[in-house]
């Protein structure tokens, strides 16, 4: 997971770096707003990082909870 991660960010850091240049490039943002908009999309990209995991961890133990359960007959009797 820690080398997805890893990768995921730098695929995100690098996209928004281009799209930061692109902008700046075609007048859309001036120099000292491409950093701004940088971070802005890194802490972002954190942030819904962080809750697709979270997410992904509460299913997981969600299920491995309904796996451990014991199964008992349908009406309670054995």
């Amino acid at each position: 997971m820690n080398l997805l991660k890893s990768i995921l960010s730098g695929y995100a850091r690098h996209g928004l770096t281009a799209a930061a240049g692109y902008l700046l490039a075609h007048g859309l943002i001036q120099q000292a707003d491409q950093q701004v908009l940088i971070s802005a999309g890194l802490a972002v990209a954190g942030v819904a990082w962080s809750t697709v995991s979270k997410l992904i961890q509460e299913e997981e133990l969600r299920l491995a909870r309904q796996i451990a359960a014991p199964q008992t007959p349908e009406g309670g009797e054995q």
